[in-house]
């Protein structure tokens, strides 16, 4: 029973990236919030926000994967919220799983993925 607690339920590993992205909920005004990623893996990725959002909550992510391309925008849900309390601001990780994207986004990110985890996997040989 308790070792279901901590058994890791990702499909696919995460890789650690910093990457510029913007943010913002669907179904209100708001306008993008530029933010950062941390992480990225095939179905779903986490950023920092200086707003609390909420776990079920759908935002519209756009994430430059630093190719000569328009950043790749996706629609996601946030599936867990962290505090990151970093002194005086207050900042939050959010846990996404990616909902959609159009195919030509989807093509790209997951080149850019498997790539990543090539050069990770390349580097731990090399050890």
């Amino acid at each position: 029973m308790i070792n279901d607690i901590f058994k890791e339920r990702r499909k696919y590993p995460r890789i650690e990236l910093k990457l510029s992205a913007k943010y913002k909920v669907l179904d209100y005004e708001q306008v993008f919030q530029f933010t950062k990623t941390e992480n990225i893996s095939a179905e779903g990725a986490s950023f920092e926000s200086k707003e609390l959002l909420k776990p079920g909550v759908y935002v519209q992510l756009e994430v430059d994967i630093e190719d000569a391309y328009p950043p790749i925008s996706m629609v996601a849900e946030i599936r867990w919220v962290g505090d990151m309390n970093s002194g005086k601001d207050n900042k939050y990780i959010n846990g996404i799983k990616i909902i959609s994207m159009p195919v030509k986004d989807e093509a790209r990110f997951l080149k850019y993925y498997c790539d990543k985890i090539v050069e990770k996997l390349s580097a731990y040989l090399k050890k």
